[in-house]
């Protein structure tokens, strides 16, 4: 867990306010599909993206991000409503060569000469068996040694008190990411499912902190969610995301 990647979360609503991120993964039979970023975003972030924008005509951003997804992914259209509410599609070929960040946000797609405090990504792996589909969602884990070690001196009680101040600024902070299967899904082993769809990770922070005892619970999981332990998570409301490692999903693919 590093405090370095909380403080620039902290630093990022401070400046900009709450949004609310969703990212729809759909897989196709042949293991191609699509990837759709839905972002809503407050008044002062939707100023400053508007203006990234008026200086990055002719979608250099998106198409570096499709880039940076993997080969074969490309970049396909961009829609931001007068509300505010930005809507970026991809397109892949094969979802075995992807990995892209286990949620969407106002950062996506940019890239920093210091990745350190950066997350690891979602990963797939794809295959055609007995005429049906299975795609393999690799989840992100904290690495033994990060996930064991002792946190510094005086680091867990500076966590607590920065996510203590930052309470009152998550207020409508809500990040959601699902992989959808095109056809019929047979089977996945995940806790959250719902017809075709697999919810990977979903976030709504006025649960999470709706209760004192929840918040708490949330808070000593770790400093920043992208990073935390999957398994240190279950259980607390307002918070989805699949214990395991790996999630498999067998469907009957169009």
């Amino acid at each position: 867990m590093r405090i370095e990647r909380l403080l620039t979360v902290a630093a990022l609503l401070l400046c900009a306010g709450c949004f609310q991120g969703e990212r729809v993964i759909t897989v196709n039979g042949d293991g191609s599909g699509t990837i759709v970023d839905t972002l809503t975003v407050g008044e002062q972030l939707k100023a400053m993206m508007a203006a990234a924008a008026d200086k990055n005509k002719g979608t250099e951003k998106e198409k570096a991000a499709a880039a940076a997804m993997g080969p074969g992914v490309t970049f396909v259209s961009q829609q931001t409503t007068p509300e505010g509410v930005n809507k970026t599609s991809y397109a892949f070929k094969d979802i075995s060569k992807i990995k892209v960040d286990i949620s969407p946000g106002p950062d996506s797609g940019e890239t920093k000469g210091d990745d350190k405090g950066k997350s690891e990504p979602l990963t797939f792996r794809f295959v055609r068996q007995g005429g049906k589909s299975v795609v393999t969602v690799v989840q992100p884990q904290p690495k033994k040694t990060e996930a064991q070690a002792k946190p510094p001196e005086g680091m867990q009680e500076m966590a607590m008190s920065m996510w203590t101040m930052m309470k009152g600024m998550m207020k409508g902070l809500k990040l959601k990411t699902v992989l959808e299967v095109n056809g019929k899904l047979v089977k996945a082993t995940s806790p959250y499912v719902q017809g075709s769809t697999v919810t990977l990770l979903e976030m709504d922070f006025d649960q999470i902190t709706a209760d004192d005892a929840n918040f708490k619970k949330f808070t000593q999981a770790g400093e920043d969610p992208s990073v935390m332990n999957p398994k240190a998570l279950q259980g607390i409301k307002g918070m989805k995301i699949n214990p395991d490692q790996e999630v498999v999903v067998e469907f009957n693919g169009k």
